[in-house]
């Protein structure tokens, strides 16, 4: 067996052999393919996430853990993380899908945490064979999420040709656990058994790691790549979770892992290493659903639905009548050893003997400098695109114009997305994805979770930096918008070839900008996913990071309004943002791409503290977050779900038609619509003054069933959702 047939270079070969002392036999080789590959290791990317700040006062567990874990309230705390499953949903886009829901439940189940709610981040191309894509990736989400019991909430939806090849599916799942609950892998003693947990281990996923989500596609290869695809089972998932946390539970676990990524190899190695032990595996014992497997096979295979225990042997019998209650196999595989080494036994005999710090932290890695991260953060050097549209003007052309904007695939209702949906399972989900935010109600306290995602576009496309950095901003607008402490977010990475040059510096750019403003939030990141070499035939996606954000909201039971209520409520924007259309839905009509305006990070935060405190301070009726779509969309968006009576006549200070343009279609991050009554006008143009926060008064809500611009320009409610939620 060569190195190339697991993903090695030659070069990493040699340094295996270094380290071992002596050539590898084809198991070994397997286990550092496996572990080596950039899927596992993060060799380009682990020195640029080193730079994340990742400290924060609820931080109760950063990176490095199977999720982050923030504390929500003395008695709660929450684990959240998202994955990715790229590669896996475009070979095989159901069951691609379905096993990336499985996967991330499973690293939250692996923290002691239940799931709670799953949200999606999904990109895909605009071409006939991406409809089947996305069809089909739904259905995976929707398969997975509504059998095992676990409500999808919220998500994130955009479109791109540069994904028509390299769809992006990120799934992010939140769990909640009790402090006294807390598990990881970290925590094995020698002597303990390695128990093995739920499915039989089949052939499905092997070289899933290295072979299908650490390379580029070539543009053929996707029929033979569909065995690497693992197949989920989320009735069995469901038992397996019950199992795995009732044992946490009642004390009997010492150490757990879940299977994912790499299968079995991972698992003992990641706990072993971060567990500073060893371990010796019996493969021969390993439950097997196909007849004569190898033990490179049953290493390597990535087969769903298991789980690895470290318990004390006394506390077997206990867990094996729990199982059996529940028909889940559980069975001794190996023990844990006192040292470094694993060793994997067939039938008595040594057939790999490796040391688990060679694994896991072994992978010679890419460094990078203080200058290079300097470079990252550079500005790019094009001109900005100040208010222009695409080549209309005058009053009847800015009524097509936002037609057309809401009819945008990326502004347009989501209805036919998450209807496919249980949003509502486990009887928690106060809000759900018709609303920009998830909200969650715990069933013990008034405190509850709010869930925000949101992911980069065309912006990072030209700009990475400022692009990743908007992200961040407008995760946590949301967040601002209901008066919710924002308590850290998780960051899926999405890239080409980081071989390449232009790829890696768009990678750096990703990291950086996350990096920046989240430190200039004040907001830690606790954890995350970075899916590379997403390209196809030589051409990578466009740079994408997709954020999660996991706020606390002091009642949950009852959030501000995202909708107006009754006429006479004054209309005022927070933090206009400068009028520039540069990554805009209005600049992609156009056939542009420029980059995206970006102000001080200093005042995103005055900005967002303001917004917040003007909720809490019960000042605010309702309000909206400007968004895809711009601020248009944003007031029409509180319009459409209001009663049908009422309707918004806005006064712009714009004195021409192309800044009118420019202020209704920019992007801007950290902009809100706000709706107030018109007694509390006045506590809340001092408060936003004394942030020194400027607002504009945009008009009013009104008894005249139309949105209105400037006494001039009208849309009836009928024409906006008909743009909007188009029939089919």
């Amino acid at each position: 067996m060569r190195a190339s047939d697991v993903g090695l270079t030659d070069a990493e070969y040699a340094e295996i052999c270094r380290l071992m002392g002596r050539a590898p036999n084809a198991l070994e080789l397997g286990l550092f393919g496996a572990l080596w590959s950039e899927h596992c290791s993060y060799k380009n990317s682990r020195a640029l996430l080193r730079r994340l700040p990742h400290e924060g006062p609820d931080v109760v567990a950063g990176p490095g853990g199977n999720a982050g874990v923030v504390r929500l309230t003395d008695s709660w705390e929450v684990a959240f993380k998202i994955e990715s499953h790229n590669h896996p949903s475009y070979v095989e886009p159901v069951q691609g899908a379905a096993t990336g829901v499985g996967g991330i439940l499973r690293d939250i189940i692996a923290m002691g945490a239940r799931p709670i709610a799953v949200a999606d981040l999904l990109r895909f191309g605009t071409d006939v064979h991406s409809h089947h894509l996305r069809q089909g990736v739904v259905r995976g989400i929707g398969l997975y999420g509504n059998a095992i019991g676990i409500p999808t909430v919220t998500g994130d939806l955009a479109y791109s040709d540069t994904y028509a090849t390299n769809p992006l599916v990120n799934v992010l799942a939140v769990g909640l656990r009790r402090p006294e609950h807390a598990i990881g892998a970290s925590t094995a003693k020698p002597g303990q058994l390695l128990v093995l947990l739920g499915q039989r281990t089949g052939r499905d996923g092997i070289h899933g790691a290295s072979l299908l989500a650490s390379q580029d596609f070539h543009g053929s290869e996707h029929d033979s790549m569909r065995p690497t695809v693992q197949v989920g089972d989320p009735f069995l998932g469901k038992l397996l979770m019950e199992v795995t946390l009732t044992a946490v539970e009642r004390g009997w676990v010492g150490a757990l892992q879940d299977l994912g990524a790499a299968g079995l190899t991972s698992a003992v190695a990641e706990l072993s290493e971060s567990s500073g032990v060893g371990a010796t595996l019996w493969l021969d014992r390993v439950p097997l659903r196909q007849a004569a497997m190898t033990p490179y096979e049953i290493m390597l295979s990535e087969t769903q639905e298991r789980m690895l225990m470290a318990i004390d042997a006394d506390r077997w019998d206990d867990l094996k009548a729990l199982a059996d209650e529940q028909e889940i196999l559980a069975t001794v595989i190996g023990v844990v050893e006192p040292g470094e080494m694993i060793r994997l036994l067939w039938q008595s005999e040594v057939h790999a003997e490796v040391s688990a710090r060679w694994l896991v932290r072994g992978c010679p890695r890419r460094e990078v400098t203080d200058e290079e991260w300097e470079g990252f953060r550079r500005p790019v050097p094009r001109p900005r695109v100040q208010a222009v549209a695409p080549g209309r003007g005058g009053a009847r052309d800015l009524k097509s114009l936002l037609l057309d904007v809401l009819a945008h695939p990326d502004v347009r209702d989501r209805a036919f997305i998450y209807q496919q949906y249980d949003s509502t399972i486990q009887t928690r989900t106060v809000w759900g994805p018709e609303h920009d935010v998830a909200v969650l109600k715990l069933h013990e306290e008034p405190v509850g979770v709010v869930l925000s995602v949101f992911g980069t576009g065309q912006w990072a496309s030209v700009d990475p930096y400022a692009g990743a950095a908007a992200a961040v901003i407008h995760a946590v607008s949301r967040l601002a918008a209901l008066g919710a402490e924002c308590l850290g977010i998780t960051d899926g990475i999405n890239a080409g070839n980081p071989d390449k040059a232009e790829s890696f510096g768009q990678l750096g750019g990703l990291v950086a900008g996350v990096a920046d403003a989240a430190r200039a939030l004040g907001i830690p990141v606790t954890g995350g996913n970075v899916s590379l070499h997403n390209e196809t035939a030589g051409e990578p996606i466009w740079p994408t990071v997709m954020i999660g954000a996991v706020g606390r909201l002091a009642d949950a039971a009852h959030p501000v309004a995202d909708v107006v209520r009754e006429a006479g409520a004054r209309l005022y924007l927070l933090n206009p943002a400068p009028l520039d259309l540069g990554g805009s839905v209005v600049e992609s009509l156009a056939g542009g791409a420029s980059p995206y305006s970006l102000g001080p990070l200093a005042d995103y935060r005055r900005a967002l503290d303001a917004m917040s405190q003007s909720v809490r301070s019960g000042l605010v009726e309702a309000v909206r977050v400007v968004g895809r779509g711009g601020l248009a969309a944003a007031l029409v968006r509180l319009l459409l779900p209001a009663p049908p009576s009422l309707g918004i006549a806005v006064t712009l200070d714009e004195d021409t038609d192309d800044a009118k343009r420019g202020r209704l279609f920019n992007e801007g991050v950290g902009q809100w619509v706000v709706a107030l009554r018109p007694t509390c006008e006045p506590a809340f143009l001092r408060l936003c003054e004394a942030a020194q926060v400027p607002v504009c008064r945009l008009g009013a809500v009104t008894d005249v069933a139309a949105l209105s611009i400037d006494g001039r320009v009208q849309w009836t409610r009928a024409e906006l959702l008909a743009a909007w939620r188009p029939l089919g």
